[in-house]
């Protein structure tokens, strides 16, 4: 499960939460209201905004959203694939 790490006051973690939301992905989101006060919450030696998935420790907004870029695409390919269906190319090569 993936676990977010935010400020009420940092306005793009709330963008960030909301893209976490629209992928339908299981996660928790951890609201950190003293950041400098904040030892045993967050994972060592970081300050939010902070995504942790699978044990792996996503810092700053540009590696979060990166990560789930990610995770989009990963999800559109579950999608695509889960289905009862066969996809071809444009020259009709089955993918």
């Amino acid at each position: 499960m993936i676990t977010f790490y935010r400020t009420t006051e940092d306005t793009g973690s709330q963008e960030i939460q909301e893209v976490l939301r629209e992928l339908c992905l299981a996660h928790e989101v951890v609201l950190v209201t003293d950041p400098g006060a904040s030892r045993g919450i967050l994972p060592e030696g970081t300050r939010p905004p902070v995504l942790v998935d699978e044990g792996t420790v996503y810092q700053d907004r540009s590696a979060i959203q990166a990560h789930l870029e990610e995770l989009k695409a990963i999800r559109e390919l579950w999608y695509k694939y889960g289905g009862d269906a066969c996809y071809c190319d444009a020259e009709g090569n089955v993918e």
